[in-house]
């Protein structure tokens, strides 16, 4: 693991004294201090990315981004620029851009008063799993020094970095250890949010001399807009071009069996979601597990819907389309047929029960639930896609092992 940082680094931070130099304990009061003094002063410099940033006036070559709506990447001679939009659900006109500069070269001018983030970076903090297999995909797992809910990591890498002690828990948003960021001195702490809200601990952080990089990957409706997020990640370790070639590929692997899937005239019925609370929460028309069925060949019972978001509907509402099912995926957490059937006795009358056509994306679920669906899921979009295409016209890959999905059993 990478765990120590040049001394040019560390002299770029004024919040952290040499470990040697002080006590255990006296290294816990000073932290413990200062968090204190610096969150309780009100006139600290705040360094939150200007919202209304305006870009250089520099010409600059612009990365291509095919998918993704979320972000963008522009080099400038010397730096690049990478700026993140409406990063939060309902966000509008929100818009934080940091430059990255490489640690060997000297900050341009134009750039004083920006947030500037040294490349390539050594010690990264995470607040999501899905940001582990944006790690994974640079190949740089070895970055990370922190993160929230490491008990729900199905990564075997960090997995066995935890057990090593070589990656702490940080606690999760509200409830964000700040005394530990501080200590483990990270280039970055990687956030996201799922609303306004999140500018909070922002702030605090910002205060205490952590930067924090927003990712707004999960709002992309998109499988592979999902994905391209790899780019975004890639320009903090200047693995631009090795990350665009590698997604390049998974796209062209992505799209070449959503064209052969596309061609098949019987679509089955699908079906998706469990009842939860009183409630059923099914895909809207236009979200992302929405076009997944539709890339895989299948016709999704809410595809008229023009929603991107998950809609709260009754049972009887649910249970009046899904007659019709043909197939049923990612029924919440259900194992077996028995444990849909103990949510609601109503369910095991339908017709998709009798056949058992019945598939879930729960084929590596951790002690502790963590789903990597969820995780490596978000980068490899094309393994997702052949265990639906799998599912919906198995004829079309007789010899495809499925790899997040599995049979629900009677």
């Amino acid at each position: 693991m990478k765990k120590s940082k040049s001394r040019k680094d560390k002299e770029s931070k004024s919040v952290c004294l040499p470990v040697g130099q002080v006590s255990h304990f006296m290294w816990q009061a000073f932290y413990f201090c200062l968090l204190s003094f610096i969150l309780s002063v009100p006139g600290c410099k705040n360094r939150l990315h200007d919202t209304n940033s305006t870009l250089p006036e520099k010409i600059g070559e612009e990365i291509n981004i095919v998918y993704a709506k979320g972000f963008r990447i522009v080099e400038f001679p010397g730096y690049t620029m990478l700026n993140v939009h409406n990063p939060w659900q309902g966000a509008e006109n929100i818009s934080f851009t940091y430059y990255l500069v490489n640690s060997e070269n000297d900050i341009p001018e134009e750039l004083i008063g920006k947030i500037v983030i040294r490349t390539p970076v050594k010690r990264i903090v995470c607040l999501s799993t899905t940001h582990i297999a944006l790690l994974e995909f640079v190949d740089e797992i070895s970055s990370l020094v922190g993160m929230s809910s490491p008990q729900f990591v199905t990564n075997k890498e960090v997995r066995k970095a935890l057990n090593r002690g070589e990656i702490f828990d940080v606690g999760y948003e509200k409830k964000l250890d700040f005394e530990k960021i501080i200590h483990l001195n990270p280039d970055l702490v990687l956030a996201y949010g799922i609303n306004s809200e999140v500018t909070g601990y922002m702030k605090k952080l910002d205060e205490l001399g952590i930067t924090v990089v927003l990712n707004g990957e999960y709002l992309e409706k998109e499988p592979l807009a999902k994905a391209e997020w790899v780019k975004f990640i890639a320009a903090f370790y200047g693995k631009e071009s090795i990350a665009s070639q590698k997604f390049d590929k998974l796209a062209q692997q992505y799209n070449s069996l959503k064209d052969i899937a596309s061609e098949e005239k019987d679509k089955p019925l699908i079906l998706s979601g469990l009842p939860w609370k009183g409630a059923w929460y099914v895909p809207g028309g236009e979200s992302f597990a929405a076009q997944f069925i539709k890339d895989a060949g299948g016709l999704y019972l809410w595809n008229e819907n023009r929603s991107t978001e998950a809609l709260p509907l009754d049972l009887e509402a649910v249970y009046e389309k899904a007659l019709k099912a043909d197939c049923w995926i990612n029924p919440g957490a259900a194992s077996n047929i028995k444990d849909i059937i103990r949510v609601d006795k109503r369910l095991g009358g339908l017709n998709v029960i009798q056949t058992g056509m019945i598939y879930n994306n729960n084929a590596v679920v951790n002690q502790n639930g963590g789903n990597d669906y969820w995780e490596s899921g978000v980068t490899n979009p094309h393994l997702i896609l052949k265990d639906l295409v799998k599912i919906f016209h198995p004829e079309l890959l007789p010899d495809h092992n499925f790899v997040y999905y599995k049979k629900v059993e009677k």
